[in-house]
């Protein structure tokens, strides 16, 4: 079982990676720039974290780890596409 969440995980990391790094948050940016976020966000989805919760975290990260300046409305936009993909997810999940 452990194995199998461990693969899932995997996946779902390597498919969110390549959803945050579509934003060009930093153009030309390593792969592995946004990691992190990456992380806090599986964190959250995995907790059944709420919209606002998640928007909440994820812009003080980008605004406070990073240094943007992201407003609310994108941060929204951020979350509720990562929040559709995630439960689009959701019947092939592991847990």
């Amino acid at each position: 079982m452990k194995s199998k969440l461990n693969k899932e995980y995997k996946q779902l990391f390597n498919e969110l990676r390549d959803i945050i790094n579509s934003w060009e948050l930093i153009l030309d940016s390593p792969i592995d720039e946004f990691d992190s976020i990456n992380h806090l966000f599986l964190k959250l989805l995995y907790k059944d974290a709420n919209e606002v919760e998640i928007s909440r975290k994820i812009q003080f990260e980008l605004n406070n780890n990073y240094g943007f300046s992201i407003g609310d409305i994108i941060i929204k936009e951020m979350t509720i596409e990562v929040i559709e993909w995630w439960n689009n997810k959701k019947s092939y999940r592991v847990l």
